[in-house]
């Protein structure tokens, strides 16, 4: 890979808490789903549902951005090998194990599963890490402004390109299956996020402007809690399936809500950063969490207890206080465990080479 040469950068501490946090989100997630057993989100888990995903990717997005780079094809080939490394044989290797041993099935119904069984993440990331490369090449230009800008317009088209080829998919069973196949649907859908994450990180300095703005938050604030009551208490409750206006409303402001939440989640963290840094216990522990974020998503489905009985006593006694506190809680155990269990799987380097991607020295 040709690169200017340049000191290794620091790790940005606001960003690795961040994405402990949006772990610990999304664990908490499957808790509630396959631990209480919840078949539709409550509340609670519905709020964090909304910005959860699209923070991920654009998290991805902003710290991928890397303005010293070269591109050209051996870049790209040696760029995409450490993804291909580092998520897609990871992936193969829990998912498959997760698939026979836990789930007590076969490679063709994880193959051809939308979601891979719950493995489709690091799948779709890898997938929008590619076209974001090749987009890089195709476009480079020695002029950092010229390439900036090309990208920009490139990223925008691409965003709304796929967003619209996700919805043909779905609704088209021929072409819904390869997009099973190769979990284009969560590709085409979250792409949007890590564009904007990447073109953020690309103009930071217009992007930190705008959150220093006295009305940024406010605006923020406003916009996702009155988008997020209206679809949840309104539109998604006539919405049903199919292509109707009611559908493409609450698809529209899906997209929105996470946008908003997103911004909101990420100004809030960075406002106060502070709290966050490696001196203090919460900020050295969410840093910590965020740095093995993959050895979590991979672990996490083997140590999901189940407790149907707490389920039912959360559903029983609708308090949404309760609810929190308890999945929380359990939702730490798990990512106790799954830190536990990491660290002592990468005292091999052969294992951790094949099962976290970690480059052996």
């Amino acid at each position: 890979m040709t690169t200017n040469t340049q000191l290794p950068k620091k790790r940005i501490e606001y960003i690795d808490a961040l994405r402990g946090l949006t772990m610990i989100l999304v664990v908490f997630s499957h808790v509630e789903s396959t631990s209480f057993g919840f078949e539709n989100p409550t509340f609670i888990n519905s709020l964090f549902m909304s910005f959860r995903m699209p923070l991920f990717f654009w998290v991805s997005g902003y710290i991928a951005y890397k303005a010293s780079i070269q591109w050209n094809w051996s870049t790209w080939w040696q760029m995409s090998k450490k993804k291909i490394a580092i998520q897609l044989i990871p992936t193969l290797v829990f998912g498959l194990i997760c698939t026979y041993a836990y789930y007590n099935s076969d490679f063709h119904s994880f193959i051809t599963h939308n979601g891979k069984l719950g493995y489709w993440f690091t799948i779709a990331l890898l997938e929008i890490f590619l076209i974001v490369y090749t987009t890089n090449v195709c476009l480079y230009n020695s002029n950092p402004q010229v390439h900036r800008r090309r990208m920009l317009i490139a990223l925008i088209l691409l965003s709304a390109v796929l967003f619209l080829t996700k919805i043909i998919l779905k609704v088209s069973p021929a072409l819904n299956e390869i997009g099973n196949l190769f979990t284009l649907h969560h590709t085409f859908n979250y792409f949007q996020y890590f564009a904007f994450g990447y073109i953020c990180s690309m103009y930071k300095e217009t992007f930190n402007k705008a959150l220093e703005s006295k009305y940024f938050s406010a605006i923020i604030i406003i916009l996702f809690a009155s988008l997020f009551y209206v679809k949840e208490c309104y539109i998604s409750a006539i919405a049903g399936g199919g292509m109707s206006i009611w559908a493409m409303i609450d698809i529209v402001l899906e997209m929105l809500i996470g946008y908003f939440g997103l911004l909101l989640v990420f100004n809030t963290v960075k406002t106060y950063q502070g709290a966050f840094t490696s001196d203090k216990k919460v900020g050295k522990a969410l840093q910590f969490v965020g740095k093995r974020t993959l050895d979590i998503y991979l672990l996490h489905y083997f140590l999901l207890p189940h407790l149907p009985q707490v389920g039912d006593f959360l559903l029983k006694g609708n308090n949404t206080t309760l609810e929190l506190i308890t999945g929380v809680l359990l939702s730490i155990v798990v990512l106790t465990l799954c830190l536990a269990i990491s660290s002592i799987l990468r005292t091999s380097p052969l294992l951790a080479k094949w099962l976290f991607g970690v480059k052996i020295k």
